[in-house]
């Protein structure tokens, strides 16, 4: 009997680690998004360290084309205050040093 309840307390951990496993994992638009944001951080690397573009003129483009991207949601409003909170976030790290 004692078996018996053993084996059925492994299977309920068993059970519970998978949809933990489940839950920790990422989804398919996450992992997208991901990668993109990667090949932008790539495409800015080059365009500042290997093309030797100004830091200030690749802001500006980016400013450009993230307000482009803005005004094609439909809470470009919310999404506008919500990007300007994170620049400003991210951009107060270099003054104290703790993670945007």
């Amino acid at each position: 009997m004692n078996n018996v309840v053993n084996l059925s307390h492994k299977k309920i951990q068993m059970q519970k680690k998978k949809e933990q496993e489940q839950l920790n994992k990422p989804d398919a638009l996450t992992v997208k998004l991901w990668r993109f944001s990667m090949e932008v951080d790539d495409l800015i690397t080059k365009g500042a360290i290997d093309d030797s573009l100004p830091p200030d003129e690749i802001a500006a483009i980016l400013a450009h084309r993230l307000g482009t991207l803005i005004s094609c949601s439909d809470k470009s409003v919310e999404l506008s205050e919500f990007c300007c909170h994170i620049i400003e976030r991210m951009n107060s790290r270099r003054e104290t040093g703790e993670p945007a």
